[in-house]
């Protein structure tokens, strides 16, 4: 029998499933809900956006025969072991297979805050004839951002203790070992071509990514008859001593952090509790990172020299930060981790520093650094809603207000509904921490009163009953920018702007999994679908009619479906992006704003 979560009992839901977890520090596991890696950025060991263990293949010989317990497509064959398959738990990452005379389970863990990943096997042969169990690695590498051809990549292994390292000679302390105290490695390597990974792009278009696999050798041990064995694997990327590891240990603490992920959680609110599972599995206190695979070093990321020679690191850093530091509220103030969540905003705060004397010339980058100032002053307000510890934001929230109205910021950045809207907000933020203090600062009145002058004659389009994104907009429609005015701290629309706004973002933007990011009557509508505008979305409408159980029953009814959707395709979280036409979008799963985002929503409703 399946089990996965609420209901998910069949194989072929178990296929469209996102299965992810993660060590909370800098490695992760990402497959279908039956280990298939269709995907290119699937692997059983991923670490600093690289898969250096794309696949282990389980074989079993006995009775002169050959089992391989794998999901693996080729040019040339294309194995499933599907009818083998008879149980997935994936709230405890456990799978068993049965093949009739031999059957076996597996269940799998991270070392809390280490790239160990502990595999343990317990095999149970049902005759008298023995039976041979083999572990076979597939290594890889794959760069997620250039997909070059493995093939074109050299691989060095040396053997050790128990086990083997596995490195690349074109790169430095980058490798794998894998290690085994109960069962023996034999080297034997050989390639594996033209494996095939297909998956659907965000233009919902079918990509396939051919790649090579290298099959260094295998571990072997023999069950004999009527015998019953238990194994462990062992997987970093660093050598370790395999018998001082404890896998009870591991296996123990991965289990409490479940629970500490999902402690206080009533136990009918089970779709909070996989979201809170998802977020803790995007967590950590070292390395900031939007979604899984992709993990990004913060030393990296506070290297300006570097940056500055790669503009493009420069650019994926803020729109990364900019989604980490608005999911801030639903990661962590939500649950009432407000040291996390202050933690967090110190990071915001250094890289904001570090950059601050940096020239940024091009106005989309001079923006983006915008943004993420101004959201980290929408957050700042959300955690002094939870402690009133003013003096611990005050003068750097003014400094960024200040550098946001700098005399040629009035040419150069508001033109833009968003950053309008946020900096309205942002200073009414300033002007309530100052009354806190008994303090007021007068050049604010003039600044608040010229955005909100922009916003009711340049940006308002009163026929059209729609904020404009850009001033510069020839034609000018519904756009998912313009929420922002109605669902921040602060709200800088007037008079009846609100319920005419809320009006034409539900006819031409809102559908039941999220809102368009254009109307859906322009040529500019992809027809993708975000889910993480629909906490902004349900605060504009609680709002604009009041928070009561009546109204809440209302929202709840517009999101109902995009709820219950939750843990349907990533196990535990969200998908990322939707396709208005229902096609299934496979190129990003998890995504660290979007669960937080739904996180809110959840606690809006609740």
């Amino acid at each position: 029998m399946y089990r996965y979560k609420r209901g998910i009992n069949s194989l072929d839901k178990a296929k469209q499933i996102e299965y992810a977890f993660s060590d909370n520090a800098s490695t992760c596991f990402s497959m279908s809900g039956c280990l298939e890696f269709k995907k290119p950025y699937n692997g059983i060991y991923i670490k600093n956006g690289k898969v250096m263990l794309a696949q282990l293949v389980e074989k079993i010989e006995v009775n002169d025969k050959v089992y391989k317990m794998t999901e693996l497509t080729t040019s040339v064959q294309n194995l499933s072991c599907d009818e083998y398959i008879t149980g997935i738990d994936l709230e405890k990452n456990f799978f068993e297979y049965d093949i009739g005379s031999v059957s076996y389970s597996k269940k799998m863990a991270f070392e809390n805050k280490s790239d160990l990943l502990c595999i343990e096997y317990n095999i149970k042969n049902k005759e008298e004839n023995p039976a041979k169990f083999q572990i076979i690695p597939m290594i890889t590498y794959r760069d997620f951002y250039n997909m070059k051809n493995s093939s074109m990549l050299k691989f060095n292994q040396r053997d050790i203790d128990d086990g083997v390292v596995i490195s690349l000679s074109v790169l430095d302390q980058e490798s794998i070992v894998l290690k085994s105290t109960e069962m023996e490695w034999i080297k034997e390597p050989q390639n594996l071509t033209n494996v095939k990974h297909e998956y659907i792009n965000e233009d919902c278009t079918k990509e396939i990514y051919t790649e090579d696999l290298l099959l260094c050798g295998r571990f072997e041990t023999t069950i004999k008859g009527f015998e019953t064995k238990v194994i462990k694997l062992y997987i970093s990327s660093k050598e370790m001593d395999a018998k001082e590891i404890s896998p009870e240990n591991i296996f123990y603490e991965n289990d409490r952090k479940i629970s500490q992920a999902t402690y206080g959680i009533d136990e009918n609110f089970v779709e909070l509790k996989e979201l809170a599972i998802s977020i803790n599995n995007l967590s950590s206190d070292n390395i900031l990172m939007p979604y899984i695979p992709y993990r990004k070093n913060y030393d990296d990321i506070l290297d300006v020299q570097k940056r500055k020679e790669n503009m493009r690191e420069l650019r994926k850093d803020l729109d990364d930060l900019i989604d980490i530091v608005r999911a801030i509220e639903g990661q962590y103030i939500s649950f009432g981790k407000i040291q996390e969540a202050r933690r967090t905003l110190m990071k915001i705060k250094q890289y904001i520093e570090a950059y601050k004397d940096f020239e940024i010339t091009d106005i989309y980058d001079y923006k983006k650094y915008t943004l993420l100032k101004l959201w980290y002053i929408e957050s700042v307000n959300r955690i002094l809603q939870k402690e009133n510890k003013i003096e611990l934001y005050i003068d750097f929230v003014k400094e960024i207000i200040y550098s946001v109205l700098d005399e040629k910021s009035y040419q150069k950045l508001f033109d833009d509904i968003e950053i309008v809207a946020l900096t309205y907000n942002a200073i009414k933020i300033y002007v309530n921490m100052l009354k806190w203090i008994g303090e007021e600062d007068v050049k604010m009145e003039d600044a608040e009163k010229y955005l909100q002058d922009l916003i009711v004659n340049k940006f308002w389009c009163e026929d059209k009953r729609i904020m404009k994104r850009n001033l510069n907009d020839k034609e000018p429609c519904a756009n998912v920018e313009m929420i922002y005015t109605l669902s921040l701290s602060y709200p800088c629309v007037v008079d009846t702007m609100p319920i005419k706004l809320l009006d034409t973002i539900f006819k031409e933007l809102y559908t039941p999994y999220g809102l368009r990011m254009v109307s859906k009557n322009s040529k500019q509508n992809d027809g993708l679908i975000y889910p993480k505008y629909m906490a902004h979305f349900v605060k504009a409408n609680l709002r604009q009619n009041g928070v009561t159980r009546a109204s809440q029953k209302i929202a709840y009814n517009l999101v109902k479906e995009l709820l219950q959707d939750v843990g349907k395709y990533v196990n535990g979280g969200i998908k990322k992006v939707y396709n208005e036409k229902g096609i299934n979008i496979d190129s990003v799963a998890y995504d660290l704003l979007t669960n937080a985002e739904i996180i809110r929503l959840y606690n809006m409703l609740t």
